[in-house]
């Protein structure tokens, strides 16, 4: 009685095994009558302690809720209405792997009071899985030099979705947000549109090929359809408004268009060879099976031209590790050292956010900007843009799966950023004094409580890994776009000979930074204190839970956690002390005998 009186004050759920009992719950439990004073303590403690380990946002719906029956306003169910079953086999197909590539963005994420996320983090948790999962920039998901809650995520469902759909996910992220499985959702939604979008592509390379879509076809006719449908890709071939004489053109003419041509046809031949096998013949299901494939692995394939990209950057270094090369030696290589494609415009590395002026004498170009601007993405599909992979993400999602929380002490930080290796960091460093410091003013800013989904925390990445790691320029200050939307609005984007030849000029007569003489790794001024956080709201909203619970709450926890052990240690010694000498065990045979009957007994016995 007393136990029950004391649980319908508690008002916290009881979780036993796999079942979760509201406090509203009867729950009988029977004590033995020899321990019962003790028992009933570690009861009482044990209870006590579920309830300061109170069901936190942080970690609320980690695992996956697809495992019951749905009720009709469930997500899955609701899209089933507007889009039919289809769309929802194909989105459960593949919810297992996107929920998997989200988690640890999820639980990292700050969260609202219902453990849920907002508009802008899942904006900000969704672009950076298709980074992850396919090195895809999903138009509408990208910051493109804004602020996380600039736009809705809805923005990157097409149009021809209907406002119905759109306005399921808004209204959800508009009140108590998205769960993890719901934001696995949303991924999966897209993917199909993408997917679907890859057989229009594919039925106009049937069609330019000559070839019926359903009919079996040897090997030599599909390969003739692959190279026109990863022509049409590469080149990011609009077939509903472009003509099939101009595709035709742009089909035989690729090789001469696109570098890489050759590279892709081994790569769209290999993994032909993986998918369905090397034989005489292949029909339909095989060609799309293998053009699904090829889309979702072509950002990680083609990712190769970035590295190779990067290394010949990293040879023009200002100074080791400087993550930076002079404006002077970036068009000296393009017009003197075959790598022509250094030639974009002053004005457009200042767009693209790719340029250091904090030095007005010296101009750099950064490293990790400029390889993750759009003007080096491939304009594949009318989604997402095929562009270099941000080296950081990888790091960061260590950073993640570290803290498994939005915000960690500096201490915390320094100790896993020393052992984290990067391309060209080693692992176990030392950290420099001026990492150190800066960290440390990050920790004072932030009351030593330093959110990782914010502006200054990316800004000290920067510092950290300077050939990896981007800088984050302030919102509105850049505005990245590609070579292709530039020109719509009748801008160049490249330098001409005479404006290169002007900065190699002036270049020479300004010597190369020394390394020893800068005041940090970088021999740059590119630092500022103002914050820009993904998600602010959660982040008080997270920060408010943790103020909550206090010293005072984690002090008690571990009090009560001990105080119980040693309560149910206790109990139960002294309960099989009392329960062996009631059964007369004198030996090892008797024991067994005993131990058996009192399983079988255990098992019989139904238990709340």
């Amino acid at each position: 009685g007393l136990c029950n009186r004391w649980l319908k004050c508690c008002k916290c759920p009881i979780i036993l095994g796999s079942r979760v009992f509201s406090t509203a719950t009867s729950i009988h439990i029977d004590f033995p009558a020899t321990s019962a004073p003790i028992t009933m303590m570690t009861f009482i403690l044990a209870l006590l302690v579920m309830c300061l380990r109170t069901v936190l946002g942080d970690v609320f719906l980690q695992h996956s809720e697809f495992g019951h029956e749905l009720n009709d306003e469930h997500i899955l169910v609701q899209l089933e209405r507007a889009m039919g079953s289809e769309h929802r086999a194909a989105t459960e197909t593949r919810m297992k792997s996107i929920t998997e590539a989200l988690s640890s963005i999820f639980v990292a994420l700050p969260k609202n009071s219902t453990g849920k996320v907002g508009s802008s983090s899942a904006r900000y948790a969704l672009h950076r899985l298709f980074v992850q999962r396919h090195g895809w920039q999903v138009k509408g998901l990208a910051a493109d030099g804004e602020t996380w809650d600039a736009a809705q995520p809805s923005a990157a469902l097409p149009d021809k979705v209907s406002s119905g759909v759109k306005k399921l996910f808004d209204d959800r992220l508009g009140s108590s947000g998205l769960s993890l499985d719901e934001l696995a959702v949303f991924a999966a939604t897209l993917e199909n549109f993408i997917h679907a979008e890859a057989m229009t592509r594919l039925q106009s390379a049937y069609q330019l090929s000559g070839e019926e879509p359903m009919l079996t076809l040897e090997k030599k006719k599909v390969d003739k359809v692959f190279q026109a449908y990863m022509a049409i890709y590469v080149m990011g071939i609009n077939t509903t408004a472009t003509s099939k004489t101009t595709m035709r053109r742009h089909v035989k003419n690729v090789g001469k268009i696109y570098p890489g041509w050759d590279l892709t046809l081994k790569f769209l031949d290999d993994l032909r060879r993986e998918v369905v096998g090397d034989r005489p013949s292949y029909d339909f299901t095989d060609i799309t099976d293998v053009v699904e494939e090829a889309g979702e692995r072509f950002g990680r394939f083609q990712n190769q031209e970035c590295l190779d990209l990067k290394q010949t950057l990293v040879r023009l270094e200002e100074f080791n590790g400087s993550g930076r090369v002079r404006l002077a030696d970036f068009y000296n290589s393009a017009l003197s050292g075959g790598q022509w494609q250094f030639s974009e415009s002053l004005e457009y590395l200042r767009q693209l956010g790719a340029l250091d002026e904090s030095d007005s004498s010296n101009l750099r170009v950064i490293i990790p900007n400029y390889l993750n601007a759009p003007s080096n993405c491939i304009a594949s599909s009318a989604y997402y843009g095929v562009c270099c992979i941000d080296e950081c993400e990888e790091l960061m999602g260590h950073v993640e799966k570290e803290l498994k929380s939005p915000t960690a002490h500096p201490d915390e930080i320094s100790k896993i950023i020393a052992s984290l290796p990067s391309a060209s960091v080693p692992a176990n460093r030392e950290l420099s004094e001026s990492l150190i410091q800066r960290l440390k003013e990050l920790g004072d800013h932030h009351d030593k409580s330093i959110p990782i989904h914010g502006r200054l925390f990316a800004q000290w990445m920067h510092l950290a890994y300077p050939r990896e790691c981007p800088f984050p320029h302030i919102s509105g200050t850049i505005q990245p776009k590609t070579s292709k939307e530039r020109l719509a609005e009748g801008r160049t984007t490249r330098a001409s000979k005479d404006e290169m030849q002007k900065y190699i000029k002036a270049g020479r007569r300004v010597p190369p930074a020394e390394k020893e003489g800068c005041n940090n790794e970088l021999c740059s001024e590119m630092w500022s204190v103002e914050e820009e956080l993904v998600d602010v709201g959660a982040h008080f909203s997270h920060t408010a839970r943790r103020a909550e619970r206090g010293p005072l709450h984690a002090l008690l926890f571990y009090v009560f956690t001990c105080l119980a052990s040693v309560c149910f240690a206790s109990a139960l010694v002294q309960t099989l002390g009392t329960t062996l000498r009631m059964a007369d065990v004198s030996s090892k045979a008797s024991f067994a005998c005993w131990l058996r009957s009192s399983l079988k007994r255990t098992i019989n016995h139904h238990h709340v």
